[in-house]
Protein backbone atom coordinates (compact mmCIF):
# COMPACT_ATOMS: atom_id res chain seq x y z
CA UNK A 1 0.00 0.00 0.00
CA UNK A 2 1.58 3.53 -1.02
CA UNK A 3 2.06 6.27 0.86
CA UNK A 4 -0.71 8.37 0.06
CA UNK A 5 -3.27 5.21 0.15
CA UNK A 6 -2.09 5.22 3.89
CA UNK A 7 -3.14 8.64 4.32
CA UNK A 8 -6.70 7.96 2.68
CA UNK A 9 -7.54 4.73 4.28
CA UNK A 10 -6.18 5.71 7.73
CA UNK A 11 -5.34 9.45 8.77
CA UNK A 12 -7.77 11.16 6.70
CA UNK A 13 -11.12 9.84 8.16
CA UNK A 14 -9.09 10.08 12.16
CA UNK A 15 -9.00 14.10 11.10
CA UNK A 16 -12.33 14.64 9.75
CA UNK A 17 -13.57 12.86 12.97
CA UNK A 18 -12.15 15.62 15.04
CA UNK A 19 -13.10 18.80 12.90
CA UNK A 20 -16.50 19.24 14.79
CA UNK A 21 -14.37 19.59 17.90
CA UNK A 22 -11.28 21.81 16.75
CA UNK A 23 -13.97 24.09 14.96
CA UNK A 24 -15.37 24.54 18.55
CA UNK A 25 -12.40 24.91 20.44
CA UNK A 26 -11.34 27.76 18.16
CA UNK A 27 -14.28 29.53 18.13
CA UNK A 28 -13.90 29.65 22.28
CA UNK A 29 -10.28 30.78 21.72
CA UNK A 30 -11.63 33.74 19.62
CA UNK A 31 -13.95 34.67 22.00
CA UNK A 32 -11.46 34.92 25.05
CA UNK A 33 -10.38 38.70 25.17
CA UNK A 34 -7.13 40.23 25.50
CA UNK A 35 -6.44 39.96 29.48
CA UNK A 36 -6.28 44.36 29.75
CA UNK A 37 -4.78 43.50 33.80
CA UNK A 38 -3.49 47.06 33.57
CA UNK A 39 -6.18 48.95 33.41
CA UNK A 40 -8.04 46.86 35.68
CA UNK A 41 -9.48 48.75 38.50
CA UNK A 42 -12.88 47.65 39.61
CA UNK A 43 -12.75 44.38 40.77
CA UNK A 44 -15.02 41.46 42.35
CA UNK A 45 -13.68 40.70 45.81
CA UNK A 46 -11.78 37.15 45.66
CA UNK A 47 -13.82 34.68 47.31
CA UNK A 48 -11.88 33.92 50.05
CA UNK A 49 -11.91 37.51 51.59
CA UNK A 50 -15.81 37.55 50.30
CA UNK A 51 -16.81 34.43 52.42
CA UNK A 52 -15.98 35.81 55.77
CA UNK A 53 -18.65 38.51 55.56
CA UNK A 54 -20.85 38.69 52.60
CA UNK A 55 -22.73 41.78 53.70
CA UNK A 56 -19.73 43.98 53.62
CA UNK A 57 -19.65 43.83 50.04
CA UNK A 58 -23.28 43.50 48.52
CA UNK A 59 -25.34 47.16 48.21
CA UNK A 60 -28.20 47.42 50.29
CA UNK A 61 -30.08 50.27 48.23
CA UNK A 62 -28.81 51.25 44.93
CA UNK A 63 -26.86 49.05 42.73
CA UNK A 64 -24.12 51.11 40.44
CA UNK A 65 -22.67 49.47 37.39
CA UNK A 66 -22.88 45.97 35.78
CA UNK A 67 -22.40 43.07 38.95
CA UNK A 68 -25.64 44.02 40.62
CA UNK A 69 -27.25 45.72 37.57
CA UNK A 70 -30.98 44.13 36.76
CA UNK A 71 -31.14 42.80 40.81
CA UNK A 72 -34.65 42.35 42.06
CA UNK A 73 -33.13 44.11 45.66
CA UNK A 74 -32.85 47.39 44.15
CA UNK A 75 -36.11 47.77 41.86
CA UNK A 76 -37.53 50.29 43.81
CA UNK A 77 -34.41 52.72 44.14
CA UNK A 78 -34.56 52.52 39.98
CA UNK A 79 -37.45 54.53 40.21
CA UNK A 80 -35.06 57.10 42.08
CA UNK A 81 -32.29 56.71 39.84
CA UNK A 82 -34.36 57.55 36.60
CA UNK A 83 -36.10 60.64 37.93
CA UNK A 84 -32.42 61.92 38.90
CA UNK A 85 -31.74 61.30 35.55
CA UNK A 86 -34.01 63.46 34.06
CA UNK A 87 -33.58 65.69 35.84
CA UNK A 88 -29.91 65.70 34.86
CA UNK A 89 -30.81 65.66 31.33
CA UNK A 90 -33.17 68.00 31.03
CA UNK A 91 -31.34 70.57 33.25
CA UNK A 92 -29.30 71.76 30.48
CA UNK A 93 -30.52 73.14 27.25
CA UNK A 94 -27.33 72.95 25.05
CA UNK A 95 -26.90 68.96 25.55
CA UNK A 96 -28.99 66.40 23.98
CA UNK A 97 -29.47 63.06 25.19
CA UNK A 98 -27.73 61.89 21.90
CA UNK A 99 -24.58 63.89 23.05
CA UNK A 100 -24.42 61.61 26.24
CA UNK A 101 -24.68 58.69 23.96
CA UNK A 102 -21.78 59.58 21.68
CA UNK A 103 -19.70 60.29 24.57
CA UNK A 104 -20.49 56.85 26.13
CA UNK A 105 -20.25 54.90 22.74
CA UNK A 106 -17.09 56.60 22.53
CA UNK A 107 -15.72 55.68 25.49
CA UNK A 108 -17.33 51.95 25.95
CA UNK A 109 -14.34 49.83 24.89
CA UNK A 110 -12.61 51.67 27.86
CA UNK A 111 -15.10 51.38 30.46
CA UNK A 112 -15.82 47.60 29.70
CA UNK A 113 -11.88 47.27 30.50
CA UNK A 114 -12.22 48.78 33.70
CA UNK A 115 -13.94 45.73 35.43
CA UNK A 116 -11.89 42.27 36.08
CA UNK A 117 -14.89 40.56 34.11
CA UNK A 118 -15.66 40.25 31.23
CA UNK A 119 -19.15 41.58 31.31
CA UNK A 120 -22.26 39.84 29.40
CA UNK A 121 -24.03 43.01 28.15
CA UNK A 122 -25.31 43.98 24.78
CA UNK A 123 -23.57 47.68 23.88
CA UNK A 124 -27.23 49.90 24.20
CA UNK A 125 -27.55 48.20 27.42
CA UNK A 126 -24.61 49.28 28.82
CA UNK A 127 -24.42 52.50 27.77
CA UNK A 128 -27.83 53.09 28.75
CA UNK A 129 -26.94 51.51 32.29
CA UNK A 130 -23.89 53.83 32.38
CA UNK A 131 -25.92 56.94 31.26
CA UNK A 132 -28.08 56.15 34.21
CA UNK A 133 -26.15 55.80 37.19
CA UNK A 134 -23.39 58.21 36.01
CA UNK A 135 -26.41 60.74 36.06
CA UNK A 136 -27.92 59.98 39.18
CA UNK A 137 -24.47 59.93 40.83
CA UNK A 138 -23.75 63.25 39.68
CA UNK A 139 -27.25 64.88 40.58
CA UNK A 140 -26.88 63.69 43.68
CA UNK A 141 -23.34 65.44 44.07
CA UNK A 142 -25.08 68.58 42.95
CA UNK A 143 -28.53 68.08 45.23
CA UNK A 144 -25.99 67.61 48.36
CA UNK A 145 -23.95 70.59 47.47
CA UNK A 146 -26.67 73.01 46.11
CA UNK A 147 -29.54 73.60 47.48
CA UNK A 148 -31.56 75.24 45.25
CA UNK A 149 -31.45 72.09 43.13
CA UNK A 150 -33.52 69.64 45.63
CA UNK A 151 -36.78 68.58 45.34
CA UNK A 152 -39.37 66.08 46.92
CA UNK A 153 -37.40 63.49 45.70
CA UNK A 154 -34.32 64.28 47.72
CA UNK A 155 -36.15 65.15 51.10
CA UNK A 156 -37.73 61.55 50.66
CA UNK A 157 -34.25 60.31 50.79
CA UNK A 158 -32.47 63.00 52.83
CA UNK A 159 -35.54 62.20 55.64
CA UNK A 160 -34.81 58.56 55.77
CA UNK A 161 -32.04 56.16 56.52
CA UNK A 162 -31.73 55.70 52.76
CA UNK A 163 -29.35 58.52 52.71
CA UNK A 164 -26.47 56.82 54.47
CA UNK A 165 -27.07 53.80 53.07
CA UNK A 166 -26.47 55.32 49.86
CA UNK A 167 -23.76 56.68 51.10
CA UNK A 168 -22.35 53.38 52.42
CA UNK A 169 -23.39 51.64 49.13
CA UNK A 170 -21.25 54.28 46.61
CA UNK A 171 -18.06 53.48 48.28
CA UNK A 172 -18.35 49.73 47.85
CA UNK A 173 -15.71 48.15 45.29
CA UNK A 174 -17.79 46.02 43.45
CA UNK A 175 -20.00 48.73 43.04
CA UNK A 176 -18.42 51.34 41.17
CA UNK A 177 -18.60 52.92 37.50
CA UNK A 178 -14.87 54.65 36.23
CA UNK A 179 -14.75 58.14 37.28
CA UNK A 180 -13.45 59.29 34.10
CA UNK A 181 -17.15 58.21 33.19
CA UNK A 182 -18.62 60.68 35.65
CA UNK A 183 -16.45 63.57 34.72
CA UNK A 184 -17.47 63.37 31.07
CA UNK A 185 -20.65 63.27 31.96
CA UNK A 186 -20.41 66.22 34.38
CA UNK A 187 -18.93 68.00 31.38
CA UNK A 188 -21.56 67.65 29.36
CA UNK A 189 -24.14 68.18 32.05
CA UNK A 190 -22.69 71.43 33.38
CA UNK A 191 -22.25 73.64 30.08
CA UNK A 192 -24.62 75.98 30.95
CA UNK A 193 -23.51 76.53 34.44
CA UNK A 194 -20.34 77.09 36.60
CA UNK A 195 -20.06 74.74 39.22
CA UNK A 196 -17.53 73.03 41.51
CA UNK A 197 -15.35 70.83 39.47
CA UNK A 198 -16.76 67.53 39.69
CA UNK A 199 -13.70 66.50 42.59
CA UNK A 200 -14.72 69.20 44.62
CA UNK A 201 -18.19 68.27 44.85
CA UNK A 202 -16.99 64.46 45.32
CA UNK A 203 -15.36 65.55 48.17
CA UNK A 204 -18.28 67.62 50.18
CA UNK A 205 -20.27 64.56 49.15
CA UNK A 206 -17.76 62.49 51.35
CA UNK A 207 -16.26 64.91 54.03
CA UNK A 208 -16.97 62.57 57.00
CA UNK A 209 -14.61 60.63 55.38
CA UNK A 210 -11.74 63.78 54.33
CA UNK A 211 -10.55 63.82 58.04
CA UNK A 212 -7.36 64.76 56.75
CA UNK A 213 -8.76 68.08 54.84
CA UNK A 214 -6.85 66.87 52.14
CA UNK A 215 -7.64 69.45 48.91
CA UNK A 216 -8.82 68.32 45.79
CA UNK A 217 -4.77 69.22 44.21
CA UNK A 218 -3.79 66.27 46.44
CA UNK A 219 -5.06 63.83 43.97
CA UNK A 220 -3.89 63.68 40.68
CA UNK A 221 -5.86 60.92 39.42
CA UNK A 222 -8.49 58.99 40.91
CA UNK A 223 -10.00 55.49 39.62
CA UNK A 224 -13.45 55.51 41.51
CA UNK A 225 -15.25 56.04 44.66
CA UNK A 226 -13.82 53.31 46.56
CA UNK A 227 -9.87 54.31 45.58
CA UNK A 228 -11.14 57.86 46.38
CA UNK A 229 -11.90 57.03 49.92
CA UNK A 230 -8.82 54.92 50.15
CA UNK A 231 -6.29 57.92 49.63
CA UNK A 232 -8.36 59.83 51.70
CA UNK A 233 -7.11 57.89 54.46
CA UNK A 234 -3.54 57.58 52.94
CA UNK A 235 -0.59 59.64 54.78
CA UNK A 236 1.01 62.30 52.99
CA UNK A 237 4.21 61.18 54.01
CA UNK A 238 5.87 58.77 51.58
CA UNK A 239 6.91 55.17 53.33
CA UNK A 240 10.13 53.49 54.18
CA UNK A 241 10.82 49.97 52.46
CA UNK A 242 11.72 47.31 55.22
CA UNK A 243 11.11 44.17 56.16
CA UNK A 244 8.11 42.61 58.22
CA UNK A 245 8.32 42.69 62.09
CA UNK A 246 6.09 41.73 64.65
CA UNK A 247 5.21 43.20 67.88
CA UNK A 248 3.78 42.63 71.45
CA UNK A 249 0.15 43.02 72.40
CA UNK A 250 -1.34 45.95 73.98
CA UNK A 251 -1.09 44.58 77.53
CA UNK A 252 2.25 42.91 77.39
CA UNK A 253 3.96 46.30 75.95
CA UNK A 254 1.98 47.96 78.58
CA UNK A 255 3.60 45.00 81.34
CA UNK A 256 7.03 46.03 79.25
CA UNK A 257 6.56 49.91 80.28
CA UNK A 258 5.38 50.97 77.02
CA UNK A 259 2.40 53.85 77.66
CA UNK A 260 -0.91 54.58 75.04
CA UNK A 261 -1.92 57.86 74.57
CA UNK A 262 -4.48 59.22 71.69
CA UNK A 263 -3.00 61.17 68.91
CA UNK A 264 -3.42 64.39 67.85
CA UNK A 265 -2.68 63.71 63.99
CA UNK A 266 -6.41 63.15 61.20
CA UNK A 267 -4.49 59.95 59.87
CA UNK A 268 -4.83 56.92 61.24
CA UNK A 269 -1.86 55.76 59.84
CA UNK A 270 0.24 58.43 61.94
CA UNK A 271 1.50 56.34 64.72
CA UNK A 272 4.65 57.47 66.48
CA UNK A 273 6.70 56.12 69.66
CA UNK A 274 8.52 57.99 71.70
CA UNK A 275 10.16 58.13 75.11
CA UNK A 276 8.51 55.17 76.08
CA UNK A 277 4.87 56.49 74.70
CA UNK A 278 2.83 54.82 71.81
CA UNK A 279 0.99 57.44 70.40
CA UNK A 280 -2.03 56.46 68.30
CA UNK A 281 -4.75 58.59 66.40
CA UNK A 282 -8.25 57.52 67.85
CA UNK A 283 -10.20 55.37 65.50
CA UNK A 284 -13.95 55.07 65.77
CA UNK A 285 -15.86 51.45 64.99
CA UNK A 286 -19.57 52.05 64.58
CA UNK A 287 -22.02 49.21 62.88
CA UNK A 288 -20.14 50.48 58.51
CA UNK A 289 -17.01 50.38 60.09
CA UNK A 290 -15.91 46.43 58.80
CA UNK A 291 -17.90 47.35 55.62
CA UNK A 292 -15.44 50.36 54.72
CA UNK A 293 -12.48 48.84 56.13
CA UNK A 294 -12.87 45.31 54.26
CA UNK A 295 -13.79 47.23 50.68
CA UNK A 296 -10.70 49.82 51.00
CA UNK A 297 -8.48 46.30 51.91
CA UNK A 298 -10.10 44.09 49.21
CA UNK A 299 -9.30 47.14 46.69
CA UNK A 300 -5.46 47.39 48.06
CA UNK A 301 -5.22 43.67 47.67
CA UNK A 302 -6.23 43.36 44.11
CA UNK A 303 -5.27 46.67 42.97
CA UNK A 304 -2.53 47.98 45.09
CA UNK A 305 -0.40 44.48 46.19
CA UNK A 306 2.74 46.21 46.55
CA UNK A 307 1.61 48.98 47.92
CA UNK A 308 -0.85 48.57 50.12
CA UNK A 309 -1.64 51.18 53.52
CA UNK A 310 -4.81 49.62 55.27
CA UNK A 311 -3.91 46.52 55.23
CA UNK A 312 -0.48 47.25 57.13
CA UNK A 313 -2.38 49.26 59.42
CA UNK A 314 -4.95 46.65 60.20
CA UNK A 315 -2.17 44.29 60.78
CA UNK A 316 -0.25 45.96 63.42
CA UNK A 317 -3.89 46.63 65.17
CA UNK A 318 -4.26 43.17 65.05
CA UNK A 319 -0.98 42.28 66.44
CA UNK A 320 -2.15 44.92 69.49
CA UNK A 321 -5.44 43.89 69.89
CA UNK A 322 -5.67 40.44 70.94
CA UNK A 323 -8.79 40.22 73.23
CA UNK A 324 -11.09 42.47 74.98
CA UNK A 325 -8.34 43.68 77.56
CA UNK A 326 -6.06 45.02 75.22
CA UNK A 327 -9.04 46.65 73.73
CA UNK A 328 -10.36 48.09 77.12
CA UNK A 329 -6.63 49.53 77.70
CA UNK A 330 -6.70 51.32 74.48
CA UNK A 331 -10.41 52.73 75.22
CA UNK A 332 -9.14 54.39 78.41
CA UNK A 333 -6.90 55.70 76.59
CA UNK A 334 -9.15 57.22 74.18
CA UNK A 335 -8.12 55.69 71.13
CA UNK A 336 -10.85 53.63 70.50
CA UNK A 337 -14.51 54.97 70.32
CA UNK A 338 -16.10 52.02 70.21
CA UNK A 339 -20.26 52.39 69.28
CA UNK A 340 -20.17 48.22 68.48
CA UNK A 341 -21.15 47.23 71.96
CA UNK A 342 -18.88 45.68 73.91
CA UNK A 343 -14.55 44.94 73.82
CA UNK A 344 -15.07 41.17 72.52
CA UNK A 345 -16.85 42.60 69.23
CA UNK A 346 -14.39 45.15 68.73
CA UNK A 347 -11.46 42.79 69.03
CA UNK A 348 -13.08 40.30 66.92
CA UNK A 349 -13.13 42.98 64.78
CA UNK A 350 -9.41 43.74 64.60
CA UNK A 351 -8.57 39.76 64.72
CA UNK A 352 -10.90 39.24 61.48
CA UNK A 353 -10.52 41.54 58.79
CA UNK A 354 -6.98 40.46 58.03
CA UNK A 355 -8.02 37.41 57.72
CA UNK A 356 -6.65 35.81 54.04
CA UNK A 357 -4.99 38.65 53.33
CA UNK A 358 -1.87 38.92 52.51
CA UNK A 359 1.50 41.70 53.30
CA UNK A 360 4.37 42.29 51.16
CA UNK A 361 6.77 41.44 53.51
CA UNK A 362 9.82 43.05 52.40
CA UNK A 363 7.20 46.23 52.44
CA UNK A 364 5.71 46.60 56.00
CA UNK A 365 4.51 49.95 56.59
CA UNK A 366 5.04 49.63 60.48
CA UNK A 367 8.16 47.78 60.53
CA UNK A 368 10.68 50.86 61.91
CA UNK A 369 7.88 51.10 64.70
CA UNK A 370 7.90 47.31 65.93
CA UNK A 371 11.87 47.31 65.99
CA UNK A 372 11.66 50.42 68.26
CA UNK A 373 8.95 48.90 70.61
CA UNK A 374 10.44 45.68 70.65
CA UNK A 375 13.96 47.27 71.43
CA UNK A 376 12.79 49.29 74.05
CA UNK A 377 10.60 46.46 75.90
CA UNK A 378 14.08 44.40 76.03
CA UNK A 379 15.33 46.82 78.81
CA UNK A 380 14.51 45.29 82.14
CA UNK A 381 14.37 48.95 84.18
CA UNK A 382 11.33 49.78 81.94
CA UNK A 383 9.29 46.96 82.82
CA UNK A 384 10.59 47.15 86.38
CA UNK A 385 9.41 50.75 86.46
CA UNK A 386 6.00 49.45 85.07
CA UNK A 387 5.63 47.09 87.48
CA UNK A 388 6.20 49.45 90.91
CA UNK A 389 3.49 52.28 88.82
CA UNK A 390 0.97 49.50 88.10
CA UNK A 391 1.64 47.62 91.44
CA UNK A 392 2.47 50.58 93.99
CA UNK A 393 1.23 53.43 92.63
CA UNK A 394 -1.78 52.91 90.39
CA UNK A 395 -4.77 54.75 92.53
CA UNK A 396 -4.39 57.24 94.77
CA UNK A 397 -4.82 54.30 97.38
CA UNK A 398 -2.66 52.74 96.51
CA UNK A 399 -0.12 55.65 96.53
CA UNK A 400 -0.71 56.54 99.75
CA UNK A 401 -0.50 53.06 101.24
CA UNK A 402 2.49 52.41 99.33
CA UNK A 403 3.70 56.20 100.79
CA UNK A 404 3.33 55.03 103.89
CA UNK A 405 4.46 51.83 104.16
CA UNK A 406 7.92 53.87 102.65
CA UNK A 407 7.17 56.33 105.38
CA UNK A 408 6.96 53.16 108.61
CA UNK A 409 10.34 51.32 106.90
CA UNK A 410 12.12 55.03 107.21
CA UNK A 411 11.12 55.34 110.64
CA UNK A 412 11.72 51.72 111.40
CA UNK A 413 15.44 51.94 109.95
CA UNK A 414 16.01 55.32 112.20
CA UNK A 415 14.77 53.81 114.72
CA UNK A 416 17.31 50.31 114.37
CA UNK A 417 20.43 52.64 113.60
CA UNK A 418 19.47 55.34 117.13
CA UNK A 419 19.20 51.80 118.61
CA UNK A 420 22.90 50.49 117.97
CA UNK A 421 23.94 53.67 118.67
CA UNK A 422 22.50 53.76 121.70
CA UNK A 423 23.91 50.65 122.51
CA UNK A 424 27.52 51.62 121.17
CA UNK A 425 27.01 54.97 123.34
CA UNK A 426 26.35 53.33 126.40
CA UNK A 427 29.45 50.70 126.01
CA UNK A 428 31.95 53.88 125.59
CA UNK A 429 30.34 54.96 128.56
CA UNK A 430 30.61 51.63 130.64
CA UNK A 431 34.42 51.31 129.54
CA UNK A 432 34.97 54.97 130.46
CA UNK A 433 33.46 54.16 134.04
CA UNK A 434 36.06 51.34 134.07
CA UNK A 435 38.86 53.74 132.94
CA UNK A 436 38.02 56.08 135.59
CA UNK A 437 38.77 53.10 137.92
CA UNK A 438 42.02 53.36 136.31
CA UNK A 439 43.83 55.47 138.75
CA UNK A 440 47.66 56.79 139.21
CA UNK A 441 48.28 54.25 142.31
CA UNK A 442 47.27 51.49 139.49
CA UNK A 443 49.34 52.88 136.58
CA UNK A 444 52.62 52.85 139.29
CA UNK A 445 51.70 49.30 140.17
CA UNK A 446 51.73 48.58 136.48
CA UNK A 447 54.87 50.32 136.26
CA UNK A 448 56.38 48.20 139.08
CA UNK A 449 55.33 44.94 137.56
CA UNK A 450 56.90 45.75 134.44
CA UNK A 451 60.30 46.53 136.44
CA UNK A 452 60.21 43.51 138.21
CA UNK A 453 60.08 41.65 135.11
CA UNK A 454 56.38 40.56 135.55
CA UNK A 455 55.07 41.88 132.48
CA UNK A 456 56.91 42.53 129.47
CA UNK A 457 56.07 44.27 126.37
CA UNK A 458 57.00 44.79 122.87
CA UNK A 459 56.92 47.69 120.53
CA UNK A 460 54.66 47.36 118.29
CA UNK A 461 54.84 50.65 116.42
CA UNK A 462 54.62 53.98 117.73
CA UNK A 463 53.14 54.24 121.71
CA UNK A 464 51.81 50.55 120.42
CA UNK A 465 52.91 47.64 122.76
CA UNK A 466 52.22 44.24 123.39
CA UNK A 467 52.23 43.35 126.64
CA UNK A 468 52.66 40.07 128.41
CA UNK A 469 51.89 39.40 131.75
CA UNK A 470 53.42 35.96 133.61
CA UNK A 471 51.30 34.57 135.76
CA UNK A 472 52.56 31.23 137.87
CA UNK A 473 54.94 30.85 134.81
CA UNK A 474 52.16 30.70 132.18
CA UNK A 475 52.16 33.96 129.62
CA UNK A 476 48.77 35.63 129.69
CA UNK A 477 49.07 37.94 126.18
CA UNK A 478 47.65 41.51 126.20
CA UNK A 479 47.04 43.06 123.67
CA UNK A 480 47.42 46.47 123.00
CA UNK A 481 44.64 48.72 120.69
CA UNK A 482 43.84 51.98 119.95
CA UNK A 483 41.35 53.78 121.52
CA UNK A 484 41.08 57.46 120.73
CA UNK A 485 40.31 60.66 122.73
CA UNK A 486 38.28 58.93 125.63
CA UNK A 487 38.83 61.02 128.17
CA UNK A 488 40.46 60.07 132.17
CA UNK A 489 37.82 61.08 134.74
CA UNK A 490 39.88 62.77 137.57
CA UNK A 491 41.84 65.38 138.22
CA UNK A 492 44.96 64.99 136.03
CA UNK A 493 42.33 64.48 132.82
CA UNK A 494 44.78 61.55 131.32
CA UNK A 495 44.26 60.72 128.14
CA UNK A 496 44.23 57.51 126.50
CA UNK A 497 45.18 56.19 123.43
CA UNK A 498 45.80 52.68 123.90
CA UNK A 499 43.72 49.63 124.96
CA UNK A 500 45.09 46.85 126.71
CA UNK A 501 42.54 43.72 126.00
CA UNK A 502 43.35 40.48 128.22
CA UNK A 503 42.25 37.73 125.99
CA UNK A 504 42.64 35.27 129.32
CA UNK A 505 41.36 37.13 131.99
CA UNK A 506 38.55 35.44 133.87
CA UNK A 507 36.34 38.61 134.28
CA UNK A 508 36.98 39.98 131.22
CA UNK A 509 38.22 43.23 132.67
CA UNK A 510 39.73 46.25 130.69
CA UNK A 511 42.80 48.05 131.46
CA UNK A 512 43.19 51.75 130.15
CA UNK A 513 46.74 52.99 130.02
CA UNK A 514 48.60 56.15 129.33
CA UNK A 515 52.40 54.37 130.04
CA UNK A 516 54.95 54.36 127.97
CA UNK A 517 58.04 51.61 129.55
CA UNK A 518 60.30 54.00 127.94
CA UNK A 519 59.43 56.75 130.19
CA UNK A 520 60.46 57.23 133.96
Amino acid sequence: MGAQEQYNTIIAPLMNKYDSLATSIDRMLDEIEPSGTSEYCIYRVPQKIRKLNEEAYNPHVVSIGPFYHGDERFRSMEVFKKRYFKKLVRRSTGVCLKNYIEFLKYCEASIRQCYSEIIEMDSDKFVTMMLVDGCFIIELLLRTYYTDFRDADHSILSATRLWNDINCDLILLENQIPFFVLEGIFNLAMIDFEPLPLLDLTLYFFEDYNIQQKPSACFISINHFTDLILILHRPMSQREVKKFKYTSSATELNEAGVKFTAGSSNCLLDIKFSDGVLEIPCITLYDKTESLIRNLMALELCHYPGNSYMIDYFFFMDFLLNTPKDVDLFIQNGIIENWLGDSKQAANLFNNVNKNCSITSSNFYFSSLCEELNAYCKVPRHKWKAILKRDYFSSPWRTASTSAAIVLLVLTFIQTVCSILGVAKANAQTDMKSTATCTEQEIREIKQLHKKREIECEEAGTKRYIWYLHVNDAVIILKLCEFGNAMFAGKNEITPYQKLESLKADNGSYIWIDYDPNQT
